[in-house]
């Protein structure tokens, strides 16, 4: 079988929703060409999969040791033998297990870059191993931070998004805010939080916080399992998240206004993020719970009705047939 008929590995390691989302997105806009398969540690792999069973997902038990997860990774990739091998965010791998097997493996080679810390790039010495390793750089939406952009194989898309948003925006009868509890587990009290603070202020607005458990004082009733979260957005007037790359973007593709509240990150920066979506779209940055449910009672009042259509393109769909240049070289 050629390396281009051969199934297409998606490194999505990195716990929590985002990698998995991102990865996601590229393999249902790949899918209907490619046989795509998503190798991930995420804790949420089980409600991904029950959303979407169209997805081919290798789930590495979260539980496990970080040296026996990067052992069974690397076992999964040798077995695999992927004619692409497509790695999201880390260019070694989550722990560096990725380096070595890297120039072993006959496959096209492909990095997924969303912003990293530069301190992280430099450390490791990421750009030049990048340039000698990827035979393809995409860069879904984030070229001004992206520390491999000068590179004369990264291609800038547009942000990736796990569906396309609606044309048409279905308001809700009453004004509602989603809170989106993404991030940490050990964060989920803010958003908690928040939603108490929301409940006080205005008990004639609906709140929504969509959550993979009901986080520390959030009322019940007001919390929603669901995957993907952006599914909601389209009823939403205002949304109250963290400022990940896929909350970001996807209310921003979605033409929903953001309360965001930046969580640190070892190699991600949403404080950056947060600033350049600030000065592009509807987006307002917040640190305490209160002040983030004042922000979103303000933002009520600006609303307007209707919405604009929504004009976007999701990159995921230009990501793939880049990816199939590249392997046809």
């Amino acid at each position: 079988m050629s390396a281009s008929g051969r199934r297409w590995l998606i490194y999505a390691l990195g716990g929590g929703w985002g990698h998995l989302t991102r990865a996601a997105s590229l393999a249902r806009a790949a899918q209907s060409r490619h046989r795509v398969r998503v190798l991930t540690n995420s804790p949420y792999v089980t409600q991904v999969a029950k959303a979407m069973p169209e997805l081919d997902l290798i789930a590495l038990d979260p539980s496990l040791t970080a040296a026996t997860a990067r052992s069974y990774a690397v076992r999964q990739i040798e077995a695999a033998d992927p004619g692409c091998l497509i790695v999201d965010t880390f260019p070694r791998g989550l722990g560096g297990e990725l380096a070595n097997l890297l120039g072993s493996i006959k496959a096209t080679k492909v990095l997924i870059h969303r912003d990293l810390n530069p301190h992280y790039v430099e450390e490791a010495e990421l750009h030049e191993f990048v340039r000698s390793t990827y035979d393809l750089v995409l860069i879904p939406g984030e070229d001004e931070a992206g520390a491999f952009a000068d590179l004369h194989k990264a291609v800038v898309t547009e942000p990736w998004l796990i569906r396309d948003p609606p044309q048409n925006h279905q308001r809700a009868g009453q004004p509602r805010i989603v809170v989106c509890a993404s991030g940490n587990s050990d964060e989920l009290h803010w958003y908690g939080a928040v939603v108490a603070c929301l409940r006080e202020l205005d008990t004639r607005v609906e709140v929504r916080c969509v959550a993979p458990t009901c986080p520390p004082g959030c009322p019940p009733e007001c919390w929603v399992q669901h995957w993907p979260a952006a599914d909601l957005y389209s009823s939403a007037d205002v949304v109250i998240g963290s400022a990940g790359y896929n909350t970001i973007h996807e209310c921003m593709a979605h033409q929903v206004p953001l309360i965001a509240h930046p969580w640190p990150r070892k190699y991600d920066r949403q404080w950056l993020r947060a600033s350049r979506a600030a000065k592009r779209g509807s987006v307002t940055i917040v640190e305490d719970p209160g002040e983030a449910a004042e922000a979103a009672m303000r933002q009520l009042t600006q609303v307007t009705s209707p919405r604009c259509a929504v004009d976007f393109q999701n990159g995921a769909i230009s990501a793939v047939l880049w990816i199939e240049q590249a392997a046809a070289v």
